[in-house]
């Protein structure tokens, strides 16, 4: 089996994106794109514990939200190893959820290394997250965007363009969470100015010092 800096190579494939990386040691496995940054983890002893901060953070506001309000439809653009989703389906599990995912190579990986349920309660779909935002004929009660390339997340997910398109996919009443990061303070930036300046949203931030993520939870309020 090939070795890796941080286990030894389960899986590998290349696509038109680049190189990903299926690697396992004796506790974890984990997902890699072309870096030494960790994509996802997988306990094969805890196989719901969520790796990262950002994470835990991500499904505290999730809950939070079902917790205040019927949570039916959750969006989520971005998949990794699915971890995130498998975890909000262990918690709300008559929820539907639609994660959307570029790479068809990254859905396959997510069930078959990942162990992403397969549940007619989750709908994966192979798409660009902006084309997919253009077209949904739905309305989501929570969006969780965690869209990034090899560095952070691509200028056209921080324009108004796409973050307008989201605030017409969000309920009335909805609530919609965002990973960013510091490392890239312009993008960021643009994605909070333009939340903080929509008059139909409440926001409020949390900086994960573990990581150097920021979380921005976007809460519809009446229009």
């Amino acid at each position: 089996m090939a070795k890796h800096p941080n286990g030894s190579i389960t899986y590998s494939a290349r696509d038109e994106f680049g190189l990903i990386q299926v690697v396992d040691n004796d506790i974890t496995r984990s997902l890699y794109f072309d870096s030494l940054v960790e994509q996802s983890r997988y306990y094969f002893n805890a196989p719901l514990t969520l790796a990262f901060e950002y994470q835990a953070c991500l499904l505290e506001d999730a809950l939070e939200k079902a917790h205040s309000s019927r949570v039916q439809s959750i969006l989520m653009l971005g998949l990794g190893g699915g971890s995130l989703a498998s975890q909000l389906h262990s918690v709300l599990p008559n929820c539907q959820q639609t994660l959307v995912e570029l790479r068809e190579a990254v859905i396959q990986i997510a069930y078959r290394y990942f162990y992403l349920p397969e549940t007619p309660q989750i709908e994966t779909i192979q798409a660009d997250a902006q084309a997919f935002v253009q077209h949904s004929p739905q309305q989501y009660n929570l969006i969780i965007v965690d869209l990034y390339d090899n560095e952070s997340m691509p200028w056209a997910f921080t324009e108004e363009a796409f973050l307008s398109q989201l605030l017409s996919l969000v309920s009335p009443s909805g609530r919609i969470l965002f990973n960013l990061w510091k490392s890239s303070p312009e993008k960021t930036l643009a994605v909070l100015e333009f939340w903080d300046q929509c008059s139909y949203a409440n926001i409020k931030t949390r900086e994960i010092q573990s990581s150097g993520n920021i979380i921005l939870c976007v809460d519809m309020v009446k229009r």
